[in-house]
This record gives C-alpha cells, sequence and structure tokens, in this order.
C-alpha cells in the first residue's frame, strides 16, 4: 500500500526553495512523486499520514565515521563489541543519521559485510575497509593498516581491496605522493574513488593534483602560511598527534589570503570533496573544559564508553601557548571552510565518530551548528551538505539524498523550521527509511 505524507514542508535537499503544504507520496521503498496538496488526487487504498505543521527534510548522510571498528573491539574496548555497535548504529538512526561513510579501519571481510548487510535500524553504510597508509615513525597502533611504501604494493594493495567490494578507498597521513598517485590511479581504472587524510607527508594541492577525490579533516596549513610566519611556525614545538592534527599553522594563515583563494579556487576547479569533521576539531581544541568532555548525548553512551572517553586526552602535550592559540585554529579552520563553501568547493557533513566525545548522531547535529555558526553557511547550504551533496560524494546522488521521485525514502519529519534555526534538525518527530518508519 503506498502512503502519503500530507501537509508538510519539504526541504528537498537540493538547496531549491522549500514546497509548503506538500505530498511526499512513498511507493514501497521509493519516493513515487512529491507535489503540493491537491495537484494529484491520492487513490483511496492511500495510507495518509498528517504531518501539517511539520518539515520533511531527507535523511542525514554522516560524511566520516568509524563504526566498523567497533565490531572486533579495535577501538572501545568493552565486553559486548557487537553491542556496542548495535547501540551506535541504532543510536544514529534514531538522530536522524540514515547513511554513513565509513572512513575505515575495520576487517573488509567478516565486519564489512555484517554492517553492509545491516539491518532495518541501521543506517545504510558504506565503507573503504583497510587503511593504506606508507611506513609510520613510530609505527601506527592501529589494526587495520596496509603499508604501502612503493608504487608496486599501492596497486596491489588497492587491488585487493576493490576486489573485496569495498566502496572507496581511504590513503592515510604517512603517505608519500608517489605510492598515493599510484592509489588513484589503480582505483580510477577501476571506477573507485579515493580519499586521503593529508597535511604531513602530502600537501593538500599535491593531492588535488593527483586526484584525490575527497579530503578527509582540515589537515591543511604549512601551504597557506605566508613566507614571513614560517620561521616563527618551525619554531614551534612539535606534539606527537600534530601528523594527524597538526593544527599549529592554522594560528598563522588568513583565511582570505591569496594562498588560500588559491588553493579553493584549485579544489573547486577539480570538483574536490572535503568534510571538514569540525566536530573533532572543537572537541580537540576546546580540550578538556566541561563543555568538551560532556557533549549533548554522552549520557545515552554505556558507563564503560563514557569512562574510556573521560580518562582521554588528545591534546595532552600543548603548551600554554598552544591552549591561547587553540580557538585561533579553530575559528580560521572554520573561516576556511566557508570561504570553500562561498568557492564552489564540495563540502560534506562529517563528525569522526568513534573518537572521543563525538557521540553518535548528536554529533552530526552539532555538525550542521558548526557549519551555519562557525562558517556562515546559510542553514540550506549546511542542509545540502548532509544530504545530496553527500550523496554524490558516496556516487550515490541517483539513489539518496534529496526528497525526489524513484529516489529511495530516506527522510526526517522535523517539528520545527531548520531554515530558521538549523538547531531544529534535532526536533525529529519521524524518521523513515526505505519508506518504512523506523523512529519516532
Amino acid at each position: 500500500m503506498a502512503k502519503a505524507l500530507v501537509g508538510g514542508t519539504v526541504i528537498d535537499g537540493t538547496g531549491r526553495p522549500p514546497i509548503d503544504d506538500a505530498v511526499v507520496l512513498i511507493d514501497g521503498e521509493r519516493i513515487d512523486a512529491v507535489f503540493r496538496r491537491g495537484e494529484i488526487e491520492l487513490s483511496a487504498d492511500t495510507e495518509v499520514v498528517d504531518i501539517a505543521g511539520s518539515t520533511v527534510i531527507p535523511g542525514l548522510i554522516d560524511c566520516h565515521v568509524h563504526v566498523g571498528v567497533l565490531a572486533d573491539n579495535s577501538f572501545l574496548q568493552v565486553e559486548d563489541p557487537p553491542g556496542l555497535a548495535d547501540l551506535f548504529m541504532t543510536t544514529l538512526l534514531r538522530h536522524g543519521v540514515t547513511t554513513v561513510r565509513d572512513t575505515g579501519n575495520f576487517d573488509p571481510d567478516e565486519v564489512f559485510r555484517t554492517f553492509k548487510e545491516g539491518r532495518d535500524n541501521w543506517p545504510r553504510f558504506f565503507g573503504a575497509g583497510t587503511i593504506l597508509d606508507g611506513p609510520a615513525d613510530p609505527p601506527a597502533p592501529w589494526r587495520w593498516l596496509a603499508i604501502i611504501d612503493d608504487e608496486e604494493s599501492a596497486r596491489r594493495e588497492a587491488s585487493k581491496l576493490i576486489d573485496a567490494g569495498m566502496d572507496f578507498l581511504k590513503v592515510y597521513v604517512w603517505a608519500r605522493l608517489p605510492v598515493l598517485r599510484a592509489v588513484v590511479s589503480e582505483a580510477h581504472r577501476r571506477g573507485v574513488r579515493v580519499s586521503a587524510h593529508v597535511g604531513h607527508m602530502v600537501t593538500v594541492e599535491e593531492a588535488v593534483k593527483v586526484g584525490v577525490d575527497a579530503l578527509e579533516h582540515v589537515r591543511i596549513g604549512r601551504e597557506l602560511v605566508p613566507e614571513e610566519r614560517m620561521d616563527e611556525l618551525n619554531g614551534l614545538t612539535g606534539r606527537i598527534l600534530d601528523p594527524l592534527v597538526g593544527w599549529q599553522p592554522w594560528r598563522f594563515v588568513d583565511p582570505e589570503s591569496d594562498l588560500a583563494d588559491g588553493l579553493i579556487d584549485l579544489m573547486a576547479e577539480r570538483g574536490t570533496y572535503i568534510t571538514p569533521t569540525l566536530t573533532l576539531s572543537q572537541a580537540i581544541l576546546l580540550g578538556n573544559t566541561p563543555e568538551a568532555v560532556n557533549p549533548p548525548g554522552l549520557d545515552e553512551m554505556p558507563a564503560a564508553v563514557a569512562e574510556q572517553w573521560g580518562q582521554y586526552a588528545y591534546p595532552f602535550d600543548y603548551s600554554e601557548t598552544d591552549w591561547e592559540q587553540a580557538p585561533v585554529e579553530l575559528r580560521n579552520q572554520m573561516a576556511f571552510i566557508g570561504r570553500a563553501q562561498q568557492g564552489g568547493v564540495n563540502v560534506t557533513a562529517g563528525t569522526d565518530l568513534t573518537n572521543p566525545f563525538v557521540v553518535p548522531g548528536h554529533s552530526m547535529h552539532e555538525e550542521l551548528r558548526l557549519l551555519v555558526d562557525g562558517c556562515g553557511f546559510s542553514p540550506m547550504e549546511a542542509i545540502v551538505a548532509a544530504t545530496s551533496r553527500a550523496a554524490d560524494l558516496l556516487g550515490q546522488g541517483d539513489e539518496l539524498g534529496s526528497v525526489e521521485k524513484r529516489k529511495l525514502a530516506d527522510l526526517l519529519v522535523l517539528e520545527g523550521d531548520p531554515l530558521s534555526d538549523i538547531s531544529n534538525t534535532k526536533r525529529i518527530a519521524a524518521v523513515y527509511k526505505g519508506g518504512q518508519l523506523v523512529a519516532t
């Protein structure tokens, strides 16, 4: 039986103007039509759901998570790893995240199949499996890494993952430019996209020029530091996590400089995507403050998770000067992402769940708030970043990410208008996945 959501305002996720007093007609798992009430007569056997006064948006897509690590206990040490994975996934869906993009570090066989097959009350899953990385010093502690130290190994390991059915590939911080280029070449030859966490061994400009499709985080910096400030940057004491989250350069960056504009122009020209994970940046740069270590939704997590997160301190080796400059670094990251959006770069929304203090579901709504309040996105632009553009990043633009005919009916019914206040994305009255009501 078809069902119709009647009387709400539809924000379709494409950036087009909202449709007032709309009808979203669902046939099976797909949207059959979207129109204003009265334009088409519903058949007598259509199930009518009155949502007058509500707003319909596409289900949210978190473009940077690591939920796969939960299944084999390679991140959070708990007694019931499958149960914790289920909790994170069901919590995500309940808070309106209907699809996740997992950027790797999990078993590309059993775990990938478990999440890909999924459950009715889990988000849809797209994943990268094993992360490809160069030899690190010191070696990275994570379990699911494949070391690529020459072009032959890069192509070989990339092919293994593609053969195993991974949705995309992820290259990590210690990979050098020749092996990154080889991964991109092999992946593109076989029609698979490449994501990269660069900024340590390879600059963002280099990564974009060799064809990396998607950049993770805002690990940009040295290449945007003016020459006259480089001695100051080089004189700073390094920190252990700088290869991953080395944000010191941002204190010297002018987000409106010619250097920044040049990089933005290059990314826009090449169609590069960037998922800035500002929620993670904020979690680190706020330090161990009450605001940082008590994020919304922490009380929904098991005691073991809250306890482990509470014992963790990202910036344990920050100096007093680092703390003084942390707000500057965060502010400049967000200003750059705002400029990137204005310059036509494909900015998408993602959180870096399961890192400490990045709470499933809640963190996605915080990411939207940061895009609006910190980066200057309009609420509509933030919604696009978390829906249709996110679906395009996944190569799923024909299936997901917008409230349009023949798309999968992954929908949120909201009690408020997110265009007047982006925090209204949290006021969820109903979540539909494939046309089925899965949460209220």
